[in-house]
C-alpha cells in the first residue's frame, strides 16, 4: 500500500515494497564550451543513419585514478530538436544544469551526458500514454543513446560502469522508464519525472534504486502513469529501501521537475548507489 506523508507543498509516497545489435557508429566533430567547474563538449553520434546530438560535461577533479559516475539526463518535448542546445535548459537549475551545480560537483564530481532527440522522435513509444513494451519497438533515439553509453564507457576509462545514473523529465521521464525496462543491467539508479511506462513489465525494476516524481494536477501526463509503475514495482516485490515516490501536491506538469531539482536531496540520493 502507499503511505502518504503530506507537507505544505509535497506529498511523498513511500512505496512499501519498490541484445544490443551491432550498428554503425560514427562520432562527428566536437566543439568545447566552458562549463561550471568543468567543460561541456558538443558532439553527435550516428547510429544506423540516425544522428543523436549530445553534450558531455567533463568535471574538473583532482581525484586522479578514481573512477567517476556518469549521469545521463533525458529532456522533455519542449527541449527536443537538432540544434544541440535546448536540452541544456540554460537559465534554469533543472536538468543538466542541476547536475553540474558547483555544490553538487564538489560533493561528487561526475560526468553529465545531455543528449537531444528531434521533435518527431520520442525516447520511448509514440505518444504520452502508457504502452506495452512487448509490442512497442525501441525508438532510434533510444538505440543511439544505448550505443553512445557503450562508446563513452570504452573511450573514457575513468567512468565507473557501476555508477551510471539516468534521470529525465516528461518525455524524458518516459525515456528513463523505457531505458531501464529494456536495459536494466546498465543502470545503478533512476530518477523518472512525470513520465509513463509499461506497468506490466515493472517486475524487471524491483531490484533497482528509483526515485520517481509526478504532480497530482499534471494536465499533460496523467499522474496515474507514475502511480501505476510504482504500484506495479511494489506488487512485484519492490521495497522502500530502493523505491521512493514523491507526488507533488500542487502544480501542473513542470512542478514534478521543479520539485525534484529544487534542492540537493536527489543528487545526494543518486550518487550513493552502485550497480
Amino acid at each position: 500500500m502507499l503511505k502518504i506523508m503530506l507537507s505544505t507543498l509535497v506529498s511523498t509516497l513511500l512505496v512499501a515494497g519498490a541484445a544490443q545489435a551491432s550498428r554503425l557508429i560514427e562520432p562527428l566533430s566536437e566543439v568545447t564550451v566552458a562549463g561550471t567547474g568543468g567543460e561541456w563538449t558538443t558532439s553527435t553520434i550516428t547510429v544506423g543513419g540516425f544522428n543523436l546530438p549530445y553534450q558531455l560535461y567533463t568535471p574538473t577533479t583532482e581525484a586522479s585514478g578514481k573512477k567517476l559516475p556518469l549521469i545521463i539526463h533525458l529532456h522533455g518535448s519542449g527541449e527536443a530538436g537538432t540544434e544541440n542546445q535546448k536540452q541544456m535548459m540554460v537559465g534554469t537549475r533543472n536538468g543538466p544544469q542541476y547536475f553540474v551545480l558547483p555544490e553538487h560537483q564538489k560533493l561528487q564530481a561526475a560526468y553529465v551526458l545531455a543528449p537531444q532527440t528531434p521533435v518527431e522522435i520520442r525516447w520511448a513509444s509514440t505518444g504520452i500514454p502508457e504502452y506495452n513494451l512487448d509490442t512497442t519497438p525501441e525508438t532510434v533515439s533510444m538505440t543511439a543513446l544505448i550505443a553512445l553509453m557503450g562508446e563513452l564507457l570504452k573511450s573514457r576509462p575513468d567512468i565507473d560502469p557501476d555508477r551510471v545514473y539516468l534521470a529525465g523529465l516528461s518525455r524524458g521521464g518516459q525515456g528513463v522508464w523505457n531505458a531501464a525496462l529494456r536495459h536494466t543491467e546498465l543502470f545503478a539508479a533512476l530518477v523518472p519525472i512525470s513520465g509513463s511506462g509499461s506497468p506490466n513489465h515493472a517486475d524487471r525494476l524491483k531490484n533497482m534504486a528509483i526515485w520517481a516524481f509526478h504532480a497530482q494536477d499534471d494536465r499533460t501526463t496523467r499522474v496515474e502513469y507514475t502511480r501505476n509503475m510504482v504500484d506495479a514495482i511494489f506488487h512485484a516485490g519492490g521495497s522502500t529501501r530502493l523505491l521512493r515516490y514523491t507526488e507533488v501536491e500542487f502544480g501542473d506538469h513542470q512542478a514534478g521537475w521543479d520539485t525534484a531539482y529544487g534542492n540537493s536531496q536527489v543528487y545526494r540520493w543518486l550518487i550513493k548507489w552502485r550497480r
